[in-house]
């Protein structure tokens, strides 16, 4: 126990320290040469309007990460319950395969989707789809781990017991399994939506002027020398990011609620 205790207590402090530098340094004129006070950073970033700035990359980057987490995470569940509730020859290479758009450089990822999605008739490159797409691809193992975890917690009878009861596969998914999986759903759309914010590597081959993201913003900060803007970037993601998972997590805990209220009640 004190061995665990001190292990959490180093890996507290040392993520205080990490994430609180940068929040420091975003406040700072010239982090490490002028440590003067100052919010210039964060009136640069957000002050120049709706069409300048950092806002065009933050509201484009929030809003492809809100289309591409519930993608991810049904797609990982619906697959988690076919590898877990099918028996089949290959079984075991199908899942493998699954998971090699994560295991995959995202640099190559990327190159792939530009010559993939260069033609006719399904012309992407250059456009918010694609990105979306590469979101998907790249986070849907995320969601197929967390559900397969629960899957091997949910004993098969569950299903048999709906089946006697002449409930379609459907009715079984929808009014059994989705209630019981809700915690792993929802834990998978929160880690594909907070993966799909700070993705980097598989997308940078794939923004254009009008697709903008937030981490190529700040990665042409760092280019052009402007660390305070993009450390001032950086600690306006993880605010976001905090307020994301607070809002699943609030969300999470209100399930967990409701039914201990329904099993008291039963």
């Amino acid at each position: 126990n004190v061995l665990v205790t001190t292990v959490f207590i180093l890996w507290v402090g040392f993520n205080g320290i990490l994430y609180g530098s940068i929040f420091y340094g975003s406040f700072m004129q010239s982090w490490g040469i002028n440590n003067q006070f100052t919010f210039q950073h964060y009136i640069t970033l957000f002050g120049q309007g709706w069409n300048s700035g950092a806002i065009p990359s933050l509201v484009q980057t929030a809003l492809f990460a809100l289309i591409a987490a519930p993608f991810t995470a049904i797609s990982g569940f619906l697959l988690a319950y076919f590898f877990a509730r099918r028996h089949f020859f290959g079984k075991k290479y199908a899942e493998f395969f699954t998971l090699l758009s994560f295991a995959a450089p995202g640099t190559v990822a990327g190159v792939s989707y530009i010559l993939a999605f260069n033609h006719v008739p399904l012309y992407l490159t250059g456009t918010g789809v694609i990105i979306v797409l590469s979101m998907i691809t790249r986070n849907m193992p995320i969601g197929l781990r967390a559900a397969l975890v629960n899957f091997k917690q949910l004993d098969p009878s569950l299903d048999e017991a709906g089946y006697t009861l002449k409930a379609s596969s459907f009715q079984v998914l929808r009014f059994i399994i989705l209630p019981l999986s809700k915690p792993a759903l929802l834990s998978a759309l929160v880690t594909g939506f907070v993966r799909a914010m700070t993705t980097i590597s598989a997308i940078i081959f794939l923004v254009t002027p009008s697709t903008r993201v937030a981490t190529s913003y700040i990665l042409n900060r760092v280019e052009d020398g402007d660390y305070g803007l993009a450390v001032a970037y950086g600690a306006t993601l993880i605010v976001v990011m905090m307020l994301v998972i607070g809002l699943f997590g609030r969300w999470v805990g209100d399930f967990n609620l409701q039914r201990k209220k329904h099993d008291r009640t039963d």
